[in-house]
């Protein structure tokens, strides 16, 4: 810190500067971002309440409320009654709420979770912190985890087991249903990972079931900083009932509300007030509309990815695409980069990701396949 304060223009300017490094969602050559551009209203919500802590709830009835309000819009589109839950700094957090009420509920010896190989990293960070053995479990040909391996690793020290509605890498979603049938059989939490396809999958005509439809979900990660296109950070932890979040409670001795539910203490209402905003403005019939254009752009370029000899890991089911060259799929990725095309190489696959997100044009997928094409010599 400097000894004598700069004036207000030389902050602004220096502050410009910076801006200017970052990359722009606008440009429309991030196609590895999970994130958009927030939406126009999220913005002014999150300026109207940037003072506002939801840490301290008591100060901020109307912050609180517009929590509440998200939570019930999110547990209502995941077929939840009575559901509860907090905004969080995001997918890492509410996955590590989710598996903190289910070690707790369990109070077992060597506590164990059983996770899809597939699983978002974060969860390798949770297991550590939370004393959890980590149990992956293989895929199969469609890239989903495979029910008779997960079953077979459930043991008496199990805590949890894990699906993922929407895989980082690939788009796929696990099968949910057969995950429910297997935790309800053997007895076990089951918790969904729906960080990015629970803004999805709800508005496609074939979303399936994958939510608190399903008897077994306990708990669900959704991120409305996502797909949801509110201000970062936006998290979602929602939980089926109040006796499984009853097992997060720790006491605030000098707050204004006398428990809290989440990781992080100070959290922003500004936060909930983006969520609240963008939902309130466009309603179902609005998210719909953004998918579906979302989607129509990944089926085009997956059209042409084929078209220039591309290989599909796998038939998008959500917003991403995930392909290889037959000349090098990792020159391919560092070719791309060179021209300024932000792309995601996987090693585990061997695959380019491309994340078809709202900031994302048909203009834009079209520039890109152009250089792709050019690189490629096709």
């Amino acid at each position: 810190m400097h000894v004598k304060g700069a004036n207000r223009k030389t902050v602004l300017e220096e502050l410009k500067r910076f801006n200017r490094q970052d990359q722009k969602y606008d440009e429309g050559k991030i196609l590895c971002s999970m994130c958009t551009k927030p939406h126009p209203i999220a913005k002014k919500a999150y300026l109207m309440f940037l003072n506002s802590n939801l840490g301290d709830p008591g100060l901020f009835p109307g912050s609180l409320q517009l929590e509440r309000e998200v939570i019930n819009e999110l547990a209502s589109l995941l077929h939840g009654e009575n559901c509860v839950g907090s905004l969080v700094s995001g997918g890492t957090e509410a996955n590590m709420l989710a598996l903190l009420a289910a070690r707790n509920m369990a109070n077992v010896k060597d506590p164990e979770v059983v996770l899809p190989k597939s699983a978002h990293f974060s969860f390798t960070k949770i297991c550590g912190m939370l004393k959890l053995k980590p149990v992956y479990v293989d895929l199969d040909d469609s890239f989903r985890v495979d029910l008779s391996k997960v079953e077979a690793c459930i043991r008496g020290n199990t805590v949890a087991i894990v699906g993922t509605a929407g895989t980082s890498e690939l788009g796929v979603v696990d099968p949910i249903e057969g995950l429910s049938d297997l935790a309800l059989k053997r007895d076990v939490y089951f918790h969904v990972d729906a960080a990015f396809g629970g803004l999805v999958l709800p508005f496609l005509p074939n979303g399936g079931k994958f939510d608190f439809q399903l008897p077994a979900v306990k708990s669900m990660t959704v991120d409305p900083h996502k797909m949801g296109m509110a201000a970062i950070p936006t998290g979602g932890a929602i939980f089926r009932d109040t006796q499984t979040i009853d097992h997060l409670k720790t006491e605030t001795p000098y707050l204004t509300n006398r428990f809290q539910y989440t990781f992080v203490g100070t959290r922003p209402g500004a936060s909930a007030a983006s969520a609240w905003a963008v939902f309130r403005l466009l309603g179902v019939e609005g998210f719909k509309k953004i998918v579906d254009k979302c989607m129509k752009t990944t089926r085009l370029l997956t059209n042409e990815l084929k078209a220039a000899r591309c290989c599909l890991v796998t038939e998008p089911t959500l917003n991403i695409a995930a392909f290889r060259s037959p000349k090098g799929t990792k020159h391919l990725a560092q070719s791309l980069w060179q021209r300024g095309w932000f792309v995601s190489y996987v090693p585990r696959y061997d695959c380019i990701r491309v994340v078809v997100m709202p900031h994302v044009q048909n203009q834009h997928a079209l520039a890109f396949l152009a250089d792709l094409r050019d690189i490629e010599k096709i």
